[in-house]
């Protein structure tokens, strides 16, 4: 049957002489793959550039159930980004979130609030932000509420250290090694704020964004059984703190 929605590509993939095999997170559908036969070809119908990883698309698609490859039957922008594809730092931020969007996804899963979060969160990274430094980690705290594993919130604040395998604050620390300590877990309430705050907070260090961010991979590897680090994380690392 046709299904029209739209769309975030996560993924293309060269296949063949000239085709591409393209992973979308679409708002009825969820994550699926496609062949697009002949999207390279110097005059194809549906050109290769309109798959760039993070595009945001309107597509028109053959939707069958049991096929693991389906087809699109029509395809157009629906935003064309102007910062992402010239800035190196929200670039290498848009890399790693759709990496980690794409570690996290169960294949095939429609989920029309989390699409939405997902299409105004990069929509919002194409804009000039304050927040650049941490935007990705802001994500990561957004992302594990929709996954269903968001942390608890600091209630005292005799709670000074986050408990990671547990979810939640405590005033010393677990009998356990995964847990942050007092001063990276200072900043944990802070990145809880909207992303359209642009909030960095106060004090915050690129030493404080890596323990940070090796704590909260950390809490997804132990909440997601088939979660992956990001490749791209080293890569985020060096470019945020050049």
């Amino acid at each position: 049957m046709l299904v029209k929605t739209s769309g975030i590509v996560l993924r293309n993939l060269k296949y063949g002489e000239s085709s591409l095999i393209v992973d979308i997170f679409s708002r009825e559908l969820g994550l699926q793959s496609y062949i697009v036969n002949g999207a390279r070809k110097p005059r194809a119908a549906m050109a290769a550039s309109l798959f760039q990883v993070m595009n945001q698309l309107d597509v028109v698609v053959y939707h069958h159930e049991k096929a693991s490859l389906k087809r699109i039957k029509e395809v157009s922008p629906r935003l064309v980004y102007h910062r992402i594809p010239v800035d190196i730092r929200h670039s290498s931020v848009g890399v790693f979130l759709v990496e980690m969007i794409r570690n996290t996804l169960a294949h095939a899963e429609s989920y029309p609030e989390l699409f939405d979060y997902l299409s105004e969160m990069f929509s919002l990274l194409d804009q000039p932000r304050k927040d650049i430094s941490v935007f990705a980690l802001r994500v990561m705290l957004d992302l594990s509420r929709y996954l269903g594993f968001q942390p608890g919130e600091q209630t005292r604040d005799e709670d000074i250290f986050f408990d990671l395998q547990e979810g939640i604050y405590r005033r010393t620390p677990p009998d356990h090694v995964h847990y942050m300590l007092p001063e990276t877990t200072s900043f944990l309430e802070p990145l809880r704020e909207p992303l359209g705050f642009e909030v960095v907070p106060a004090g915050f260090t690129s030493a404080h964004r890596k323990e940070l961010m090796d704590g909260l991979i950390m809490y997804y590897k132990l909440h997601l059984d088939q979660f992956r680090e990001p490749r791209s994380r080293s890569i985020l690392q060096q470019v945020l703190a050049s």
